[in-house]
C-alpha cells in the first residue's frame, strides 16, 4: 500500500506495515482510527490495520477477520505482515475467505465490501461486530460481477459497479432493494468494466 498526497506536493510513501498481498482497496474508519483492506485473491481475507499512532501508517497491528456461524466477527493478529514466512492469508487458518475481494467503503459505523468470486456484497456493523450479506450472489439479476463500490452519505444507498454483468451501476438500498441505477448501452464496450464511482463533495452528483 502506498500513501500519497493528492496535491502532489510530497512524494508517495510505501506503507509495508499494512501488509504484503494482492491488495485491492482500503477504507479508512476515522472514528476508530483504523483501516480495512481487501485482498484480490481466490483465497482472499479481510484485514484490519490499527496504527500505533494514527494517522501515521508506518507501524501498527494487522489482523484478519474471523466470521462465526452466528455472524459475530472477531479479529486475529497476522504474525508476519510482510508475508516473508508465509502468505498473510495462510497465517490465520480460521480467517474467513472472501474470494476475490474487491471494493470496500466505510459509512456510518459500517464497512461494506464486495467479493467477485461469489458475486456477493458484504457488510460489517463495527459497533456490534456483526456480519451480514447485502447481496447473496445466488442470482446474476440485477447484479453480476461485483467490483468497486461507494455509498451515498445522505441516503446510505450502496452503489456497486459491475466488472462483467451488463455494464451497470446497481444500488443496494438500506431497505434491501437491489435495483439498476445506470447502464452503459453504447456498443463497443464489451469486455470493459465500470470502475471508480464517486460522489461530488456536496453529494448532488
Amino acid at each position: 500500500v502506498w500513501e500519497v498526497d493528492p496535491t502532489g506536493e510530497s512524494p508517495g510513501e510505501a506503507r509495508p506495515a499494512l501488509g504484503r498481498w494482492a491488495h485491492e482497496a482500503v477504507a479508512v474508519d476515522p472514528d476508530d482510527e483504523v483501516l480495512y483492506l481487501t485482498e484480490d485473491d481466490p483465497g482472499g481475507k479481510l484485514y484490519r490495520f490499527t496504527p500505533d499512532a494514527y494517522p501515521d501508517l508506518s507501524a501498527g497491528r494487522l489482523e484478519a477477520a474471523v466470521v462465526a456461524s452466528d455472524g459475530s466477527v472477531t479479529w486475529t493478529a497476522v504474525a508476519d505482515p510482510s508475508g516473508t514466512t508465509a502468505p498473510t492469508r495462510d497465517q490465520v487458518p480460521d480467517a474467513t475467505t472472501f474470494p476475490g475481494n474487491e471494493g470496500i467503503w466505510y459509512h456510518d459505523r459500517t464497512i461494506v465490501f464486495t467479493s467477485k468470486g461469489d458475486n456477493r456484497v458484504h457488510a460489517i456493523d463495527l459497533d456490534a461486530q456483526r456480519y451480514s450479506r447485502l447481496w447473496d450472489g445466488s442470482s446474476t439479476d440485477p447484479l453480476s460481477g461485483v467490483d468497486n463500490i461507494t455509498v451515498a452519505a445522505a441516503s446510505g444507498d450502496v452503489f456497486v459497479a459491475e466488472d462483467g454483468g451488463n455494464m451497470e451501476v446497481v444500488l443496494v438500498t438500506p431497505e434491501g432493494d437491489v435495483v439498476p441505477f445506470v447502464q452503459v448501452v453504447e456498443p463497443g464496450h464489451e469486455g470493459s468494466e465500470i470502475t471508480g464511482p464517486a460522489f461530488s463533495p456536496d453529494g448532488t452528483r
